[in-house]
């Protein structure tokens, strides 16, 4: 074996890298409904690459890169309670009063995560009992 191809066998992939993540690879598809992969990496924190790493299942996200990642999809899931997929990504990049004419994407790319799931709860009628 050579030396070069001995290191690499020695020193194991990070588990970002050698991660197959079918469970993410639809976490990503969720959310493409609605958002393109730029607007999802803006929001998470991430490269295009990288979230294009995940949707491939190839990798997956860590930390905070994949909390929001997460949270993002859930508010995504909320919204498609009141909305058709269309109206989803509709209501996503519109002003909304509610949010002093902010764009709900622009409010979720500052982390504001709770802001904008409150206004879709109002939308649907309040919090879900799950």
């Amino acid at each position: 074996m050579s030396t070069t191809r001995a290191a690499s066998a020695a020193s194991p992939a990070t588990p970002q890298e050698s991660a197959d993540s079918p469970v993410y690879r639809h976490v990503v598809a969720d959310t493409r409904r609605a958002l393109t992969l730029m607007e999802i990496g803006e929001i998470v924190g991430a490269g295009e690459r990288a979230i294009q790493k995940w949707a491939a299942g190839t990798a997956r996200p860590e930390g905070a890169k994949r909390d929001r990642l997460l949270e993002l999809q859930y508010v995504i899931e909320e919204l498609s309670d009141v909305y058709r997929p269309e109206g989803v990504e509709i209501w996503l990049h519109s002003p909304q009063r509610a949010l002093q004419g902010r764009r709900p994407l622009d409010v979720l790319k500052t982390g504001e995560f709770q802001t904008v799931l409150q206004l879709v709860q109002r939308l649907a009628g309040g919090p879900k009992v799950r």
